[in-house]
């Protein structure tokens, strides 16, 4: 028993061989830019903690009480 696959024209069977390697390439295109689309999303989330931190650190710095009088102000070199 032939099966109806088995009696494809040479350019058919040609033309199903591209579309295949073509599909193959898209597959594996698709995967690679999961992986950048992931990598990227992982370093954005660390980027926005490191933002959050120097947002924190700054408003720290900003409300910490200053010398009122610049003559109570310890110079840098002690």
């Amino acid at each position: 028993m032939t099966r109806s696959d088995d009696r494809r024209p040479p350019a058919t069977e040609a033309r199903l061989d591209e579309l295949e390697a073509r599909l193959a390439q898209q597959d594996q295109s698709v995967l690679e830019l999961s992986d950048e689309v992931y990598r990227q999303q992982r370093q954005i989330a660390q980027l926005e903690e490191q933002l959050r931190a120097l947002g924190a650190r700054f408003d720290a710095l900003a409300t910490r009480e200053s010398p009122s009088n610049p003559a109570d102000e310890i110079p840098p070199h002690y």
